[in-house]
């Protein structure tokens, strides 16, 4: 019996020592070698380049047609511009419109670049603002806001007009002439700038009992402020601007005065200035 039980312990140990080795066995990782693709890889990657060169051609055709057509229409007849409304013009005649806009009758409407249009417009001396409207397939739409001149000015012997901040605009020619006041600026009396834009208010709210037309000359002088001089009477209006509104208030009130009395022939110089104002009157009057 004790032979038989040590034959069995050998044969135990001898399977744990089996099992022990197998599974040590399967532990142990050994890198596998790289095999080639497959068909089923090889096949996928083939179906996407085919279809990628297929979507390459289908964006060239697309591009290609589309350029065929642009070329097309930029060149019909269709869309040969026949209708140009030009709107918010006052100095600016329709032909000047299109001529510094870059447009005429008959322009391909696709081949117009409203951006550059707009540009040139711009550009010139006479336009504030200004908006273009295409309308297919044969009309455009031009807005404009022009720079109004109020006065002439001289500059280096040129004369151009100014607006009424006294700003220059343009060249005075004889293709836009318009009589308008000459405005000087004496030396110290770029103060007075900002009551131009009021003048011209007053001038034509009616505040002062002068009509716009009859202003031959504006000057702005530091120890007169602004000075008005009335060509068809030969009487100058100075106006002090310490307290703008008050002195043309008195002022108006004199000058009315002297029309009821039917003195303002007499009349060479009326002065509001610091609460008062002063009547110069004709040398002719005084002797």
């Amino acid at each position: 019996m004790n032979l038989s039980l040590k034959r069995k312990q050998v044969r135990n140990s001898y399977r744990r020592e089996k099992v022990s080795f197998w599974a040590a066995l399967k532990k142990i990782r050994l890198p596998l070698p790289r095999l080639p693709l497959m068909r089923g890889s090889f096949a996928s990657v083939l179906t996407l380049c085919v279809l990628l060169i297929f979507v390459a051609v289908v964006v060239t055709g697309v591009c290609s047609l589309s350029l065929w057509l642009y070329g097309r229409a930029t060149t019909s007849e269709f869309f040969a511009t026949t209708h140009i409304d030009v709107t918010g013009n006052v100095r600016l005649s329709r032909e000047m419109v299109l001529k510094y806009g870059g447009i005429r009758e008959g322009d391909n409407s696709l081949s117009v670049s409203i951006t550059e249009m707009e540009r040139k417009l711009r550009a010139t001396p006479w336009v504030e603002e200004v908006s273009v409207k295409r309308l297919l397939p044969d009309r455009f739409i031009i807005r404009i806001k022009e720079r109004m001149p109020s006065f002439w000015v001289h500059r280096n012997g040129q004369l151009y007009y100014a607006n009424e901040r006294g700003e220059i605009i343009a060249p005075v020619e004889s293709e836009n002439f318009l009589s308008l006041p000459t405005l000087t600026v004496e030396p110290g009396g770029e103060d007075a700038i900002p009551y131009l834009e009021r003048l011209m208010a007053d001038l034509n709210s009616g505040s002062l009992p002068v009509e716009s037309g009859a202003v031959a000359s504006v000057t702005l002088s530091p120890a007169r402020g602004v000075e008005v001089y009335l060509e068809d009477r030969e009487m100058r209006l100075s106006i002090a601007t310490d307290d703008w509104s008050g002195n043309l208030a008195r002022l108006g009130a004199t000058l009315g005065d002297l029309a009821r009395r039917q003195e303002l022939r007499d009349v060479r110089d009326v002065r509001a200035v610091h609460g008062n104002v002063w009547v110069i009157l004709n040398q002719k009057v005084r002797s």
